[in-house]
């Protein structure tokens, strides 16, 4: 797993608190600065390389998109709209049926509540986490989940 670069500076704390543990009186402040910064540097250096070389792989893999046919990129393009009103028209269908009053076939439950997750996923996806999040949707399907809905 990559290491987020904001955490780069934590990691260099910890490494000069390491440091004051085992050398404390062996280096002298400089010598410990230097080595806190050479830290960071081989970490950032690193996470670096880490990110450039996975690009390299999935361009190894997949390919470039440049090098595909052009249907294979219409299909890809196409592949999270689709998942994404198939999800939504299905959910808005269910909703609808609930209020025209029509009764759910049994065990529609289940599959209601799967539709409702993976709504929260879609639409997390395309709108950002923080609008799911401020929405109360995923309070609702917590609560929903325990038997309290």
């Amino acid at each position: 797993m990559a290491l987020p670069l904001a955490a780069i500076p934590i990691i260099g704390g910890l490494i000069e608190k390491i440091l004051d543990k085992v050398a404390p009186d062996k280096m002298s402040q400089a010598e410990k600065a230097q080595l806190v910064v050479d830290a960071q540097n081989a970490l950032r250096s690193n996470e670096l390389n880490t990110d450039e070389a996975f690009r390299e792989f999935v361009l190894a893999y997949e390919g470039a998109a440049a090098d595909m046919p052009r249907f294979i990129q219409v299909y890809r393009g196409l592949v999270r709209p689709t998942i994404t009103f198939a999800v939504n028209g299905f959910l808005g269908y269910i909703i609808w049926m609930w209020f025209t009053g029509t009764n759910l076939p049994e065990g529609a439950e289940l599959a209601l509540k799967i539709m409702f997750a993976l709504a929260l996923l879609v639409n997390g996806f395309w709108f950002g986490e923080k609008m799911v999040m401020r929405s109360g949707l995923t309070d609702l399907l917590k609560n929903w989940n325990n038997g309290k809905q």
